[in-house]
Order: C-alpha cells, then sequence, then structure tokens
C-alpha cells in the first residue's frame, strides 16, 4: 500500500512550491521580479494562509491550545510569532530544534526562489 503523505507535510511541499513557482511566473511575465509587485504580494498572501494551515495542524498535532493573540500573531507577524510558537509548543529544548529547522527551511526557499526566477530568466532569453 503507497503512503501517503501527511498534511503538515503537503503545507510544507506548498510553501516550497509557491516559492519556486511564483518567481518562475513572475519573470516569464514581465521579465523580472520585484519585492511588491502583485506577484510578490500573491506570493506573501498564498505563503501565509498555507503557513497558517501548517501551524493548526501543529497545534493539533501538539495538543497545544494557542491564544487569540498566538493566532493573530501567525498571521500578522509570522517571522516573531512562529519561534514564541515552536518554543512555547515543544519546550526549549525541543523548540530550539525545531527554530533552527525552520530556519533551514527558509533558506531552501530562497534558494527556490532565486532558482525559480533564474529558470525564468533562461526561459525568456
Amino acid at each position: 500500500m503507497r503512503h501517503l503523505p501527511r498534511p503538515k507535510s503537503i503545507a510544507l511541499i506548498l510553501l516550497a512550491m509557491l516559492s519556486l513557482v511564483s518567481p518562475l511566473v513572475e519573470t516569464l511575465a514581465t521579465g523580472r521580479v520585484e519585492t511588491f509587485s502583485s506577484f510578490g504580494l500573491a506570493e506573501t498572501i498564498a505563503s501565509l494562509v498555507v503557513l497558517f494551515w501548517w501551524y493548526h495542524l501543529d497545534k493539533a498535532e501538539q495538543r497545544y491550545s494557542a491564544g487569540k493573540l498566538m493566532n493573530a500573531g501567525m498571521l500578522l507577524v509570522a517571522a516573531v510569532a512562529l519561534p514564541i510558537y515552536l518554543i512555547r509548543s515543544r519546550g526549549w529544548k525541543r523548540g530550539c530544534q525545531a527554530i533552527g529547522v525552520a530556519a533551514l527551511f527558509v533558506a531552501a526557499t530562497l534558494a527556490l526562489g532565486e532558482l525559480g526566477e533564474r529558470l525564468g530568466a533562461a526561459l525568456t532569453s
């Protein structure tokens, strides 16, 4: 029987795909990637929705009850709220390990964004 990816894994895969595909499509459509373009804004909104989905799945898995402030923080200032959530939901040791993994994931998504931009440039030249 084939093993299907867990929903949390699907959320991370979607985040990675957004990081690659969004700059690729923007480069194909406009010839360049701009930080505050409509493409960038759409990618940011889509990424926040997927991140919030991952967060809710993780809260359920960790059996963590977050308040309204934490939930709002994940939507408005995820870069600040996520490390706080990871430490509060896992404790200091496991939380810091999770922050390290999250930092590596962010670095990978930045690399994927650069790759998407370069692929788009290569395909348009």
